[in-house]
This record gives structure tokens, C-alpha cells and sequence, in this order.
């Protein structure tokens, strides 16, 4: 049987403010990390903002940091909560907001300092339900951006596009600016999530928009290794289910083909690799989400060293981790790399 998950609307505290861009903040122990963070935000050319500073529960510094923004310019708001995961305090933000726009920023990133008032240009220009933009990734001195892809009123495809991954808009929320109308019909599972957060708000988001515009220019700066490089396999696995159930949710439970495969496309190697990584007894609570697609998800898998490990994986044996590596070293993987079968 699957588990029961309850979703819950947004129900925003304050009267919306035209004009007004609040900035979500979701912090957990980044100490001084998160002033190269909040300075960014001071330097904004565009001066209508507040930003929602929540602080997760964090056991450093962060706190006093914290306050020091929020006594240096009233535009910081300081919240303080006991820790829930980065889903559940980026909900805490935007109920305490109040702007007629909502922007994201992770703890340890960083804006270009017109990013809010370009995104805000455009947003008014072209009155789309939200604007994108490009970004950088910060210490690998590598540019990501996302496509100019105009929203269709059929919500499936705005989807599948959002789950296709390096072919239009990427799901994640910092680097676009969204207007509060739009984020206000988002439902949060009541879940602990530090992976897999972005995607949940964002597959919602481009559901119920109907049309999005692009900013070609680089106006945020990501730190790609703001996860750990350790992060345990039951995250990966965990953002795997409630993405999945996110999706559910919104075509109560009958899926568009369309989006399936975007879906299995996206989260294959992944989710299968982790999963199969877990220990029996924690593999248990994710079975009966994760087993019933397996076959779908191996089938997406583009890797045919991994598709023959997850396949002996699904049929009882467990992941042969020693037999991938030494399939890999095999001169048979080279050619098959060589001749573009893998």
C-alpha cells in the first residue's frame, strides 16, 4: 500500500504589496558564508524588496548573523524555527511575506546586483506568471542557462518541458522571479526535504502558468556544492518519491504518458542506483513507490553498464556494485562509448 502523504496550501499571512518583491531565504548552518549571501541582496539596484530570512533550526552562528541584517535594514525579516528541511522553511517564508512577487535565493549563492530590478522588468513588460534568467555556477567556472521556451496552455507539456532536462526551463526556483498569485496555489507535503525541494514548487508552478519570459542574461550565481558530496542515498531516493507524488497530485493520479517519460527520464540513474544502494529494511518504506516503475526506470537508463547492473538489481540480486566497476574498466565499454550505443 502507498504512504499517505498530506499536502497543504500556502496560507499567506499578509495582504499582498504591488510592487513589492520578498525574497525567500531558507538558512541552515552557513555561518559566515551567508553575509557574501545577504550582502548581494543589499547591493540590489532595485530597492523595493523585503527578504525572509528563516533560520532552520541551526546550531552555528547563523542566528547572530541573522540579526545583525535584520537591526542593519528593516527589510530583513528574521524567523526562527525548529529544523524541518529546506521545503518546509522555504513554506515558512513565503507565508510571512508579502509581495506581489516572490524570489528565491539559496544561503550560499549569490545575485548579479541588477538581478531583481532586470527580472522585474521584464515581468511588467510581458506580464508573464514568471520571468527566468541564466546563471552561473560558482568554483567550476561554468555557465548553465536555460532556453527561451514559451509556456502552451496544455499543463502537461509546461511539465514535461520542466522534467526534460537541458531542453527549455530547469526546475529549480532561484533563478526565476514568480508572482505571489501563482505560488499561492502551491501545496507543500508535510515532508522533511534538503533534496528534491526545488522541483516540487517548480513542477506546481509551471502547471498552473500559462505563459514565462526569459532574461539572456547571467544574473545568479549558484554554488553547486552547497549539497554535501556525501549525501546519504536515502535523499536522493526520498526527492525521487515526492516528485513523483507531486506529479500525481496534480493529474490526480492519472498521468500523462508525456510526462511519465520526462519523469523517468530525469530521475532514472539516480533513483535507481540509491535506491538499490539502501540497506533492506530502509528499502522497505520507498518499495511500494519505487518497485512498480523500476522497469520503466531502467529502461530510461542511457548507461548500458548501469542498465545491466540495475537489471540483475530488480531481479533479487543486489546491486553488484564490484561487477559495474569491473565492467567498466573493460575495453568492451570503450568501444561501446566509441560507437555511441552508450
Amino acid at each position: 500500500m502507498k504512504s499517505t502523504v498530506v499536502y497543504e496550501s500556502l496560507q499567506m499571512k499578509y495582504p499582498e504589496q504591488k510592487g513589492l518583491i520578498s525574497i525567500i531565504v531558507p538558512i541552515y548552518n552557513t555561518g559566515n558564508n551567508l553575509r557574501e549571501c545577504l550582502n548581494s541582496i543589499l547591493a540590489q539596484t532595485f530597492k523595493n524588496w523585503e527578504a525572509i530570512l528563516v533560520d532552520d533550526g541551526s546550531t552555528d552562528n547563523t542566528k547572530e548573523i541573522i540579526y545583525e541584517y535584520a537591526e542593519k535594514d528593516s527589510r530583513f525579516i528574521a524567523i526562527h524555527k525548529q529544523n524541518q528541511g529546506t521545503l518546509l522553511t522555504r513554506k515558512t517564508g513565503l507565508e510571512n511575506s508579502s509581495g506581489e512577487f516572490i524570489a528565491n535565493i539559496d544561503h550560499d549563492d549569490k545575485y548579479h546586483p541588477q538581478f531583481l530590478e532586470k527580472m522585474y522588468a521584464k515581468i511588467t513588460e510581458t506580464n508573464a506568471d514568471f520571468v527566468y534568467c541564466k546563471y552561473q555556477v560558482m568554483d567550476e567556472n561554468h555557465a548553465f542557462f536555460a532556453f527561451d521556451r514559451k509556456l502552451t496552455v496544455d499543463a502537461s507539456e509546461n511539465v514535461a518541458i520542466m522534467l526534460t532536462p537541458r531542453q527549455g526551463l530547469n526546475y529549480v526556483t532561484w533563478d526565476k522571479l514568480i508572482k505571489r498569485k501563482i505560488y499561492a496555489k502551491i501545496n507543500f507535503p508535510d515532508a522533511n526535504l534538503v533534496i528534491g525541494e526545488d522541483p516540487v514548487q517548480m513542477l506546481q508552478v509551471v502547471y498552473h502558468s500559462k505563459s514565462a519570459a526569459f532574461v539572456p542574461e547571467y544574473l545568479y550565481y549558484h554554488n553547486l556544492f552547497g549539497v554535501s558530496a556525501d549525501t546519504n542515498s536515502i535523499l536522493w531516493v526520498k526527492a525521487a518519491v515526492f516528485i513523483k507524488k507531486t506529479l500525481e497530485n496534480l493529474f490526480n493520479d492519472i498521468v500523462p504518458h508525456n510526462v511519465k517519460n520526462a519523469f523517468y527520464s530525469n530521475v532514472s540513474c539516480f533513483t535507481t542506483c540509491n535506491y538499490f544502494r539502501l540497506d533492506k529494511k530502509i528499502r522497505m518504506q520507498f518499495r511500494d513507490e519505487i518497485e512498480p516503475i523500476l522497469p520503466e526506470l531502467i529502461k530510461a537508463e542511457k548507461k548500458l553498464r548501469i542498465k545491466i547492473c540495475l537489471f540483475l538489481a530488480s531481479k533479487g540480486i543486489e546491486f553488484p556494485l564490484a561487477f559495474y566497476n569491473w565492467i567498466k574498466s573493460l575495453s568492451l565499454v570503450k568501444w561501446i562509448r566509441k560507437s555511441s550505443i552508450e
